[in-house]
């Protein structure tokens, strides 16, 4: 089993490299980041002008002389497994001299995205890493076509040290029917623009605010800003109904709502796609729809009938927390396949 890992990703507490990185340490691993943003900044020219230029466009030097210290710094730690969340500022070229390099290193991709947000870059990266691992099942056949040399697939999950109940937050005073968590998109404001006659509560960035339309009653049910940890399992335990919304850009999902909603023991009303019926089961923990329609008579049935709503938003905890569905339960899958690599 691997016990040295190289995360390469954001060391921001509340990103998915990150819940990675503590569900390893967990298991009893040693974790070290590279974080190409910063290695880029550093190694940028104009100083402040330069790195923000380097944010939105690739200029081959400094990519290369950013490269460049992640195989010096690979080559010093010399870990049992190289983790890429994404691919985002690592070379093709590089990743085949890391290869070379250290050939007892499994290199593994974990792209937490859609195809549709491959960019040349990233699909040129593709066939250098051992695995690639997406998340959902609907992509597996994508990535094999665009050259990985094993594709699996691995949801993501829910991160107990961010996502957990509130106890006590349900209160007559600070209870609201419905809640969206997630950042605008038309084809979401298209939707909940349906369901505002309900007392709909909306938190994300603020292009709620400066995308919507003119008539559109939306940017008055704005909350503000996305929430993460503590102020997201708040806002799940004080609205009755969450919604989760799977639009064509994330299509089948499941999405990060699907498993974080539930972990804070939120009743999650969620599109029907084939991946989310895969793992949670309708009307026993989770509810779902296709339909306006068919969203707004669940809503009504369900803010009716508090008891209904309680169990299975406790069953989706129990699905989500304890049966397998944590990133330490993901953790462990990955070193099962490093595990099988090693052979």
């Amino acid at each position: 089993m691997s016990n040295s890992i190289l995360v390469v990703g954001s060391t921001d507490s509340s990103r998915l490299e990150s819940s990675f990185a503590r569900a390893f340490q967990k298991l009893g691993c040693r974790i070290q980041f590279w974080e190409p943003e910063k290695a880029l900044a550093r190694v940028a020219r104009g100083h402040r002008l330069g790195r923000l230029f380097s944010r939105f466009v690739n200029v081959e030097p400094w990519l290369r002389k950013a490269n460049l210290a992640f195989l010096q710094f690979a080559q010093e730690v010399k870990p049992n497994l190289v983790l890429v969340i994404g691919t985002e500022g690592l070379r093709a070229g590089t990743l085949g001299q890391l290869r070379v390099q250290l050939p007892r290193t499994n290199i593994y991709c974990l792209f937490p995205d859609t195809p549709h947000n491959l960019v040349p870059d990233r699909i040129q990266a593709l066939p250098m890493f051992h695995r690639v691992i997406t998340i959902s099942p609907a992509w597996v056949d994508t990535f094999r076509r665009l050259g990985s040399e094993h594709v699996d697939h691995l949801p993501l999950a829910a991160d107990t040290d961010l996502h957990r109940p509130i106890e006590n937050a349900e209160t007559s005073e600070n209870q609201h029917d419905l809640a969206f968590l997630g950042n605008w998109r038309p084809e979401r404001e298209a939707l909940l623009e349906q369901l505002a006659e309900f007392d709909l509560r909306i938190w994300g960035s603020d292009y709620w605010k400066r995308n919507t339309l003119r008539t559109s009653r939306l940017p008055t049910r704005w909350q503000g800003k996305q929430l993460i940890g503590s102020e997201f399992a708040r806002a799940c335990a004080e609205n009755r109904i969450l919604l989760n919304i799977i639009d064509g850009v994330g299509w089948p999902g499941p999405n990060m709502r699907a498993f974080e909603q539930p972990a804070c023991r939120a009743f999650s009303l969620v599109t029907r796609t084939p991946a989310v019926i895969e793992i949670f089961t309708e009307g026993d923990n989770i509810e779902c729809f296709d339909s306006i329609e068919e969203a707004r008579d669940k809503i009504n049935f369900y803010l009716k009938n508090d008891s209904a709503r309680t169990r299975i938003a406790d069953k989706s905890y129990e699905l989500v927390v304890h049966g397998g569905h944590t990133y330490v339960d993901r953790a462990r899958r990955i070193l099962d396949w490093v595990a099988e690599d090693q052979r």
